[in-house]
């Protein structure tokens, strides 16, 4: 059973506002305590001031390079629209035996395990080094992590396993997919200025269901269904906003439109009226073809089925949308199979997008793409070392140790490409889950994290 220190501490973490653009310094500082009580010197690595990785470590006794980092993300995803949470996003909240609250069980109180294992485990004699490792951005492009793999401070630890923390239900992964976002801006310079005198504006209301964006069968995208509205009625457009980050099916979409409005399918979930603006240029154009830009996007998608994986192919879609000054943007992910090359996918979508661009427009509409995310997919064989060592500790604990794959990306693929053995492991559930309003966590399995951790360092780091 979870202790009242666990959950307090529990309760201060998850009241950090760790969205990723804004930062992981609090949640820093509440872990940087609670390393030091289990024994562990801290060192930080800022970027931009708010964003922080965190090392504690060495643990036990050994030095050198050759140890075990074990990793938790410390940023979480925007919580999405508030009034879908049956409680306060940063307010942990427990009932019939589970945590709520964002970051649950992607990732946060991962973090609280592995503390806690590393406490017990203190003045233990080891063979070799562990640490913990908190990380900023991993949500943003696995950008705390990358920044650490390149700096002096990874090359001074030189690890040789590395255990990331993601919502596996303490289940192994050893292969992830790839991941891939682009972000493409279109500007239409012939767009007439539409006024809104008399009625006014009147904002449509598209809604949807979230998920996380690697298993997009799971939500539905309110982006697609203001697109397919946009597309069907013809009506002039000043202003789109769709989407709370690119890792997130959209639940919701937004179009404004001169009144009275024209009728379209599908029809909107809700409307209201806006004041009126100055005129504003109209949008359509620029919105149909980011509609033609998605479709583009899911046709060259790679073909191909990894049965380990759920679902077994490439995925992608159109998360964020948003319109400023005239121009369009949206964001477009894809999720590849660990042999699926994501620098292909851009470079056939920059060609084929520009030359149809350019098509289509006669020189009218501009096309700008810019990519934000590349990260390759991850496979660790099932003899490897590490991925044996924690299947006997999965047994030994009653768990199941077949290793599994994921279809997000994680900072295990870093890892990997600097040299390490990686796998991801953690308590929690990640589909249905992740992503979504009223993320929650077993109480029960936290409690097994801890249990588990304890005997993955005893284990990994041949403690005595």
């Amino acid at each position: 059973m979870l202790s009242k220190g666990f959950l307090e501490l529990a309760r201060k973490l998850i009241a950090t506002d760790t969205v990723s653009a804004r930062g992981t310094l609090p949640a820093s500082d509440v872990l940087t305590t609670l390393w030091e009580h289990a024994g562990l010197a801290v060192r930080r690595q800022v970027v931009d001031e708010v964003h922080v990785n965190l090392l504690g470590g060495p643990g036990g006794d050994a030095a050198g390079p050759g140890g075990v980092v074990l990793v938790t993300h410390l940023d979480t995803v925007p919580p999405g629209p508030r009034e879908r949470w049956q409680s306060d996003p940063w307010t942990l909240t427990e009932r019939e035996g589970f945590l709520y609250g964002l970051g649950v069980a992607d990732v946060k109180l991962d973090a609280l395990c592995k503390a806690e294992a590393a406490r017990r485990v203190q003045g233990r004699k080891t063979s070799r080094p562990f640490w913990l490792l908190g990380t900023f951005g991993e949500e943003v492009g696995l950008r705390g992590a990358r920044h650490f793999v390149a700096s002096d401070l990874f090359r001074e630890v030189a690890p040789a396993q590395v255990l990331c923390g993601e919502p596996s239900e303490l289940q192994i992964i050893s292969a992830h997919k790839g991941y891939a976002v682009v972000r493409c801006t279109i500007r239409d310079r012939k767009a007439r200025p539409v006024g809104t005198e008399g009625p006014g504006v009147e904002q449509l209301e598209f809604a949807g269901k979230a998920a996380h964006s690697s298993t997009p069968h799971l939500g539905e995208n309110a982006i697609l269904k203001a697109l397919a509205w946009v597309k069907s009625s013809g009506s002039a457009v000043v202003a789109a906003k769709g989407g709370s980050g690119t890792n997130v099916v959209p639940a919701s979409c937004t179009v404004d439109v001169p009144a009275p409005r024209e009728k379209g399918a599908p029809e909107p979930s809700g409307t209201k009226f806006l004041p009126t603006r100055a005129p504003q240029p109209n949008l359509w154009r620029g919105i149909a073809t980011a509609s033609a830009l998605e479709e583009l996007w899911q046709r060259i998608l790679p073909a191909g089925t990894d049965a380990r994986f759920d679902p077994p192919g490439a995925v992608g879609g159109l998360n964020v949308l948003s319109t400023s000054d005239g121009a369009v943007t949206i964001d477009l992910d894809a999720r590849l199979l660990p042999d699926q090359d994501p620098d292909a996918l851009v470079s056939r979508f920059k060609a084929e997008a520009v030359a149809w661009v350019q098509q289509l427009g006669q020189g009218e509409l501009e096309l700008e793409i810019s990519v934000e995310r590349n990260a390759s997919g991850m496979a660790l064989p099932p003899d490897s070392p590490l991925v044996k060592a924690v299947g006997q500790v999965l047994s030994r604990h009653g768990l199941d140790p077949t290793p599994r794959a994921k279809p997000t990306s994680t900072e295990a693929g870093v890892f990997a490409r600097a040299g390490c053995e990686a796998i991801v492991i953690g308590p929690g559930r990640s589909t249905g889950n992740a992503h979504t309003p009223n993320e929650r966590i077993e109480m029960a399995q936290l409690d097994k994290a801890c249990d588990l951790y304890e005997s993955l360092l005893l284990e990994l780091c041949a403690c005595t």
